[in-house]
Protein backbone atom coordinates (compact mmCIF):
# COMPACT_ATOMS: atom_id res chain seq x y z
CA UNK A 1 0.00 0.00 0.00
CA UNK A 2 2.79 2.42 0.61
CA UNK A 3 4.82 1.59 -2.08
CA UNK A 4 1.24 2.19 -4.48
CA UNK A 5 0.96 5.75 -2.89
CA UNK A 6 4.54 6.45 -3.22
CA UNK A 7 4.08 5.75 -7.26
CA UNK A 8 1.11 7.26 -7.34
CA UNK A 9 2.62 10.74 -5.64
CA UNK A 10 5.80 10.40 -8.17
CA UNK A 11 3.38 10.25 -11.33
CA UNK A 12 1.42 13.47 -9.87
CA UNK A 13 4.86 15.37 -9.06
CA UNK A 14 5.52 14.17 -12.90
CA UNK A 15 2.38 15.41 -14.11
CA UNK A 16 2.47 18.31 -12.16
CA UNK A 17 6.42 19.70 -12.95
CA UNK A 18 5.64 19.11 -16.72
CA UNK A 19 2.37 21.35 -16.20
CA UNK A 20 4.78 24.00 -14.83
CA UNK A 21 7.11 23.67 -17.33
CA UNK A 22 4.34 24.88 -19.95
CA UNK A 23 2.87 27.71 -17.52
CA UNK A 24 6.69 28.94 -17.67
CA UNK A 25 6.44 28.48 -21.32
CA UNK A 26 3.52 30.53 -22.02
CA UNK A 27 4.32 33.60 -19.46
CA UNK A 28 8.01 34.02 -21.55
CA UNK A 29 5.85 34.04 -25.04
CA UNK A 30 3.40 36.40 -23.39
CA UNK A 31 6.49 38.31 -21.70
CA UNK A 32 7.61 38.86 -25.44
CA UNK A 33 4.58 40.22 -26.33
CA UNK A 34 4.09 42.50 -23.71
CA UNK A 35 7.57 43.83 -24.49
CA UNK A 36 6.81 44.29 -28.37
CA UNK A 37 3.36 46.22 -27.41
CA UNK A 38 5.17 48.50 -25.14
CA UNK A 39 7.63 49.11 -27.89
CA UNK A 40 4.62 49.83 -30.33
CA UNK A 41 3.00 52.47 -27.61
CA UNK A 42 6.32 54.00 -27.01
CA UNK A 43 7.26 54.77 -31.21
CA UNK A 44 3.61 56.07 -30.96
CA UNK A 45 4.41 58.91 -29.06
CA UNK A 46 7.06 60.43 -31.90
CA UNK A 47 5.53 58.52 -34.69
CA UNK A 48 2.23 58.01 -34.87
CA UNK A 49 1.22 57.86 -38.37
CA UNK A 50 4.26 55.11 -38.99
CA UNK A 51 2.70 52.82 -36.41
CA UNK A 52 -0.37 53.32 -37.41
CA UNK A 53 0.95 52.08 -41.13
CA UNK A 54 2.43 49.14 -39.77
CA UNK A 55 -0.15 47.79 -37.63
CA UNK A 56 -2.33 48.13 -40.54
CA UNK A 57 -0.10 46.17 -42.75
CA UNK A 58 0.22 43.25 -40.22
CA UNK A 59 -3.58 42.78 -39.67
CA UNK A 60 -3.66 42.83 -43.19
CA UNK A 61 -1.11 40.09 -43.72
CA UNK A 62 -2.11 37.78 -41.05
CA UNK A 63 -6.21 38.00 -41.07
CA UNK A 64 -7.16 39.74 -44.03
CA UNK A 65 -9.18 42.01 -42.29
CA UNK A 66 -8.78 45.70 -44.11
CA UNK A 67 -8.56 48.55 -41.22
CA UNK A 68 -8.56 52.17 -41.95
CA UNK A 69 -6.08 54.68 -41.64
CA UNK A 70 -8.14 55.84 -38.57
CA UNK A 71 -5.69 57.06 -35.47
CA UNK A 72 -8.04 56.72 -32.74
CA UNK A 73 -9.45 53.62 -33.43
CA UNK A 74 -5.77 51.83 -34.05
CA UNK A 75 -5.29 53.12 -30.79
CA UNK A 76 -7.60 51.86 -29.18
CA UNK A 77 -7.23 48.57 -30.67
CA UNK A 78 -3.67 48.66 -29.38
CA UNK A 79 -4.99 49.47 -25.75
CA UNK A 80 -7.48 46.33 -26.08
CA UNK A 81 -4.51 44.02 -27.05
CA UNK A 82 -2.31 45.45 -24.29
CA UNK A 83 -5.50 44.40 -22.35
CA UNK A 84 -5.54 41.10 -23.23
CA UNK A 85 -1.88 40.56 -23.09
CA UNK A 86 -1.25 42.21 -19.51
CA UNK A 87 -3.89 40.37 -17.66
CA UNK A 88 -3.77 36.99 -18.80
CA UNK A 89 0.58 37.34 -18.30
CA UNK A 90 -0.30 38.50 -14.69
CA UNK A 91 -2.68 35.66 -14.12
CA UNK A 92 0.30 33.19 -15.45
CA UNK A 93 3.04 34.26 -13.15
CA UNK A 94 0.78 33.93 -10.54
CA UNK A 95 -0.26 30.65 -11.48
CA UNK A 96 3.55 29.83 -11.05
CA UNK A 97 3.88 31.31 -8.08
CA UNK A 98 1.14 28.93 -6.31
CA UNK A 99 2.64 26.33 -8.44
CA UNK A 100 6.17 26.82 -6.53
CA UNK A 101 4.48 26.00 -3.24
CA UNK A 102 2.77 23.10 -4.26
CA UNK A 103 5.88 21.80 -5.63
CA UNK A 104 7.41 22.43 -2.63
CA UNK A 105 4.78 20.47 -0.53
CA UNK A 106 4.71 17.27 -2.81
CA UNK A 107 8.40 17.37 -2.74
CA UNK A 108 8.93 17.77 0.84
CA UNK A 109 6.03 14.88 0.95
CA UNK A 110 8.74 11.97 -1.61
CA UNK A 111 11.85 13.09 0.20
CA UNK A 112 10.55 11.70 3.08
CA UNK A 113 11.65 8.63 1.64
CA UNK A 114 14.92 9.55 0.61
CA UNK A 115 16.29 11.07 4.02
CA UNK A 116 19.67 12.42 3.92
CA UNK A 117 19.51 13.14 0.21
CA UNK A 118 18.93 15.90 -2.47
CA UNK A 119 16.26 13.54 -4.12
CA UNK A 120 13.21 15.39 -5.05
CA UNK A 121 14.45 19.13 -4.05
CA UNK A 122 14.85 20.25 -7.47
CA UNK A 123 12.32 22.78 -7.18
CA UNK A 124 12.15 23.30 -3.34
CA UNK A 125 15.40 23.09 -1.12
CA UNK A 126 18.30 22.51 -3.82
CA UNK A 127 17.28 25.37 -6.08
CA UNK A 128 16.76 27.73 -3.09
CA UNK A 129 20.25 26.82 -1.53
CA UNK A 130 22.64 29.52 -2.66
CA UNK A 131 20.31 31.38 -4.81
CA UNK A 132 22.68 33.01 -6.97
CA UNK A 133 22.35 36.36 -7.52
CA UNK A 134 21.53 36.81 -11.20
CA UNK A 135 18.57 34.84 -10.43
CA UNK A 136 17.81 37.29 -7.67
CA UNK A 137 17.77 39.72 -10.33
CA UNK A 138 15.80 38.10 -12.88
CA UNK A 139 12.89 38.12 -9.77
CA UNK A 140 13.72 41.52 -9.51
CA UNK A 141 13.18 42.50 -13.51
CA UNK A 142 10.03 40.25 -13.38
CA UNK A 143 8.02 41.62 -10.59
CA UNK A 144 9.29 44.74 -10.02
CA UNK A 145 10.67 46.44 -13.28
CA UNK A 146 8.65 45.01 -15.62
CA UNK A 147 5.59 46.43 -14.00
CA UNK A 148 6.72 49.47 -13.82
CA UNK A 149 8.12 49.46 -16.87
CA UNK A 150 3.47 48.84 -17.30
CA UNK A 151 2.81 51.53 -15.66
CA UNK A 152 5.37 54.28 -17.14
CA UNK A 153 4.47 53.25 -20.56
CA UNK A 154 1.12 53.83 -20.68
CA UNK A 155 0.96 56.57 -18.37
CA UNK A 156 3.18 58.02 -21.13
CA UNK A 157 0.92 56.81 -23.82
CA UNK A 158 -2.34 58.33 -21.98
CA UNK A 159 -0.72 61.81 -20.97
CA UNK A 160 0.33 62.14 -24.66
CA UNK A 161 -3.26 61.40 -26.30
CA UNK A 162 -4.83 63.28 -23.93
CA UNK A 163 -2.24 66.28 -24.57
CA UNK A 164 -2.61 66.12 -28.33
CA UNK A 165 -6.50 65.88 -28.28
CA UNK A 166 -8.35 68.35 -30.26
CA UNK A 167 -11.52 67.40 -28.53
CA UNK A 168 -13.31 64.57 -25.98
CA UNK A 169 -14.40 61.66 -28.61
CA UNK A 170 -15.40 57.94 -27.24
CA UNK A 171 -12.17 56.74 -28.21
CA UNK A 172 -10.31 58.61 -25.60
CA UNK A 173 -12.84 57.99 -22.92
CA UNK A 174 -12.56 53.87 -23.93
CA UNK A 175 -8.46 54.76 -23.79
CA UNK A 176 -8.68 56.20 -20.28
CA UNK A 177 -11.03 53.48 -18.89
CA UNK A 178 -8.46 50.71 -20.71
CA UNK A 179 -5.44 52.99 -19.06
CA UNK A 180 -7.08 52.36 -15.63
CA UNK A 181 -7.89 49.23 -16.15
CA UNK A 182 -4.21 47.95 -17.12
CA UNK A 183 -2.91 50.52 -14.09
CA UNK A 184 -5.29 48.91 -11.59
CA UNK A 185 -4.09 45.29 -13.00
CA UNK A 186 -0.55 46.32 -12.67
CA UNK A 187 -0.45 47.33 -9.32
CA UNK A 188 -2.52 45.01 -7.83
CA UNK A 189 -0.54 42.54 -9.46
CA UNK A 190 2.32 43.79 -7.91
CA UNK A 191 1.09 43.94 -4.08
CA UNK A 192 -0.09 40.31 -4.74
CA UNK A 193 3.38 38.77 -5.84
CA UNK A 194 5.01 40.87 -2.53
CA UNK A 195 2.49 40.41 0.03
CA UNK A 196 4.76 38.76 2.36
CA UNK A 197 7.14 41.79 1.70
CA UNK A 198 5.02 44.32 2.68
CA UNK A 199 3.36 42.40 5.43
CA UNK A 200 6.82 42.50 6.86
CA UNK A 201 7.57 46.18 6.35
CA UNK A 202 4.00 47.02 7.74
CA UNK A 203 4.63 45.03 10.43
CA UNK A 204 7.84 46.54 11.31
CA UNK A 205 6.15 50.25 10.19
CA UNK A 206 3.97 49.64 13.33
CA UNK A 207 6.51 48.55 15.51
CA UNK A 208 8.55 51.63 15.25
CA UNK A 209 5.26 53.62 15.72
CA UNK A 210 4.61 51.94 18.96
CA UNK A 211 8.40 52.47 19.93
CA UNK A 212 7.94 56.56 19.09
CA UNK A 213 5.04 56.49 21.60
CA UNK A 214 6.28 55.07 24.57
CA UNK A 215 7.22 57.35 27.06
Amino acid sequence: MEESKFNSLCSHYKDTYEIHRATIKQRDTLFYGLLLILAVFTLQLSSTDAVAKIVVEYVSKTTGIKLGKNVDFLSTLLWFVLIGFSIRYFQVVVEIERQYGYMYALEEELNLHYKNSVAFTREGKNYLNKYPIFSNWVWLLYTVLFPVLVLVCTYARISNEIGHAENININLYIDFVCYLVVGTSTVLYMIRLHESTIANLTKRCKGWLAALRRP
